[in-house]
């Protein structure tokens, strides 16, 4: 079925580029974790972003000689109604769509809600590869160590590191208000969630984030 939430969707170029407030990238990810069309609508964008930046750069005709070509525009008659039907009709269109938009919004709402957590739908990767991959809903196992520095999300953030390179980690997050607890240092754990690269100069990492999901691997 195809997804509704337009308001997110305007947002995908931005959340793609980085320049995405916090706030609706939380939002978008939220989002991500019931909807399989936006996450392949997600992977589409992310794949034509890659191809048209392999594109040359191809030089434009001057402006002058695009407008020679381009046809007088022929005169079009308005179209005249009296000035009461016109506000009529408008405010009745408008309380029209804002109904079914309400109405398709709080069903889509109310699905998410009961939905059960679904581990299949994520893509199991190792921490080595997770640069190479396009899905942003993966699925890592590593070892759990702190992470150095200051960070206000105090604890709520821990570093996953692969125990055959430990030069390659990412960096897990766990929402605010989220239920679940951060492992601790030393534990080897299986960590769901949405992968994603923090471009922050201080970090330059790729992260989990949110993480959804924290098994411990005994």
């Amino acid at each position: 079925m195809p997804c509704l939430r337009f308001d997110l969707r305007r947002q995908f170029p931005l959340y793609l580029d980085d320049a995405a407030s916090p706030r609706i990238v939380q939002r978008i990810e939220r989002h991500l974790l019931d909807c399989g069309a936006c996450r392949a609508h997600l992977v589409r964008l992310r794949s034509a972003r890659t191809l048209l930046g392999e594109l040359p750069v191809l030089g434009a005709p001057p402006f002058e000689q695009v407008m020679a070509r381009t046809p007088e525009p022929a005169p079009r008659r308005p179209f005249i109604a009296p000035w009461l039907l016109r506000h009529l009709a408008a405010d009745a269109l408008i309380a029209s769509v804002m109904f079914l938009l309400f109405t398709l919004f709080y069903t889509h709402a109310a699905v998410a809600r009961n939905r059960p957590f679904d581990p299949s739908s994520f893509r199991a990767i190792g921490i080595s590869d997770i640069a190479k991959t396009d899905d942003p809903h993966v699925v890592v196992s590593g070892v759990v160590s702190e992470l150095d520095g200051n960070f206000s999300e105090g604890c709520r953030r821990f570093r996953l590191t692969d125990p055959r390179n430990p030069k390659a980690f990412v960096v897990c997050e766990i929402l605010d208000g989220d239920p679940l607890h951060a492992p601790k240092a030393g534990e080897r754990v299986r960590v769901w969630g949405v992968s994603r690269y923090d471009s922050n100069p201080d970090h330059e990492w790729f992260e989990i984030h949110p993480v959804l999901k924290v098994e411990v691997v005994r």
